[in-house]
């Protein structure tokens, strides 16, 4: 028997609850599939520099007093 056999007979065999449950499971699978991932694009160096310089504090010594117990 091929997949879309059993699909089929086993649909058949569904209640309305079931059906409506499959309906939505359905319905996320097609939102998934045409849900495209957008890539998202490297910041560059002029927008960090611009996201970061309300910062109070130095970032490098930050980073290197965090990294500090790593040596």
């Amino acid at each position: 028997m091929k997949l879309k056999e059993k699909i089929s007979e086993s649909i058949s065999r569904m209640d309305v609850r079931e059906l409506s449950m499959l309906y939505g499971q359905i319905k996320l699978m097609e939102m998934m599939k045409s849900e495209s991932p957008e890539k998202k694009r490297a910041a560059s160096i002029a927008e960090i520099h611009e996201m970061t310089v309300s910062s109070p504090g130095n970032w490098s010594d930050a980073l290197i007093e965090d990294r500090e117990d790593r040596l």
